[in-house]
């Protein structure tokens, strides 16, 4: 006489759809989770880590000595750079209409960076500032043309490429030259970042009359990493397997 307690279609059934949730909840599980639970349970065992070095993603950020400084006025900007390889400094670019300069400045050992512009004779007008500093390869990745005689070109120093031209024909100047060189930067994937502001330059005795306002702080830093995915601790083929074998099992028992 055997002895027992028959097993429905039912409670086969049953069992088969458990095995399918528990299969379901190791996908669920990352791995850091599956870790912690070893760790957890492991007696007698020393477990040694690593810090992992910490990585200062580039940021720069910078002011202006005077949002509405007077023709003659000195005008200073200066700022912060932190991250990337600073010994090349940062790259400064002052510009209104076809006029333009740009600089480069040391960065002291602090972060810290400053440079000083003349504006005697200079014409009343919004004056646009871009600062740039390089990435990891501490290499500026956009310059003004330098050889042969000036054309206002601004070209990638590492192919030759002409990015745009804030002279002569099909020439960008002001603010869309501001977001030429963002969008240099941005769309062409320079590991350099940037930051951007404005001044208005007035006439002696006179008060600001343009309509763009001026920007006497601004502040870019790197863009940010998404978090790194978990995975599950069973692998594709594991899981795949583990499913079709639960699914075979309930139709046959079904069937029985």
């Amino acid at each position: 006489m055997r002895i027992g307690y028959p097993c429905t279609k039912s409670c086969f059934v049953g069992l088969a759809g458990i095995a399918l949730v528990l299969l379901t909840i190791f996908i669920a599980v990352p791995v850091s989770a599956a870790v912690a639970v070893d760790a957890r349970t492991a007696t007698n065992t020393t477990v040694t880590t690593t810090p992992s070095a910490t990585i200062v993603q580039p940021s720069v950020s910078a002011t202006v000595s005077s949002a509405t400084p007077a023709v003659g006025t000195p005008v200073t900007i200066s700022g912060i750079a932190t991250g990337g390889n600073l010994s090349a400094g940062v790259q400064i670019w002052i510009f209104a209409g076809n006029y333009v300069n740009v600089s480069v400045v040391p960065v002291r050992s602090n972060g810290t960076f400053s440079n000083t512009y003349p504006t005697t004779g200079f014409p009343p007008a919004t004056y646009y500032v871009f600062v740039q500093s390089p990435g990891n390869d501490g290499v500026f990745n956009m310059d003004l043309q330098s050889s042969g005689v000036y054309s206002g070109d601004v070209v990638n120093t590492q192919t030759g490429a002409l990015l745009f031209n804030f002279t002569g024909a099909g020439s960008v100047q002001d603010a869309a030259a501001s977001k030429a060189l963002s969008d240099a930067i941005n769309l062409q994937a320079f590991d350099a970042v940037y930051t951007n502001l404005t001044f208005q330059l007035v006439a002696q005795g006179t008060t600001p009359t343009e309509r763009i306002p001026a920007s006497p702080v601004s502040t870019t830093v790197a863009r940010t990493q998404l978090p790194a995915t978990t995975q599950s601790p069973l692998s594709t083929a594991t899981i795949l397997a583990g499913l079709c074998i639960a699914g075979l099992a309930a139709t046959w028992f079904v069937r029985r």
